[in-house]
């Protein structure tokens, strides 16, 4: 088990963060889409590129989620964030350029 990073999003900021996010994006579940209650209850705040490729506490990287689809997105790369990766990288590919 990975020890917990110090972070800022605590007490009344995380509150604050979470409710503009809210505002920002709906009050629901960013991947499974499930309606949150009104008073946020079982709201968790992911980092959407995961902290460990961009290490970014603002809230241009977080987004609402359930507790069991952030369980399991964890560390990695949502699947729209990596078909763009791929797509950028695609004509490389595709046009037989050399590595």
């Amino acid at each position: 088990m990975r020890a917990r990073r110090k972070t800022w999003l605590k007490g009344e900021v995380r509150r604050q963060v979470r409710d503009y996010v809210a505002e920002r994006d709906g009050r629901f579940c960013h991947y499974c889409r499930t309606p949150f209650p009104e008073d946020l209850t079982g709201v968790t705040l992911d980092h959407y590129i995961p902290r460990s490729v961009w290490p970014m506490d603002r809230p241009r990287n977080l987004v609402l989620a359930c507790g069991p689809c952030n369980a399991r997105k964890q560390d990695a790369l949502p699947l729209t964030f990596a078909s763009l990766l791929l797509r950028l990288y695609q004509p490389a590919l595709t046009t037989g350029a050399a590595a």
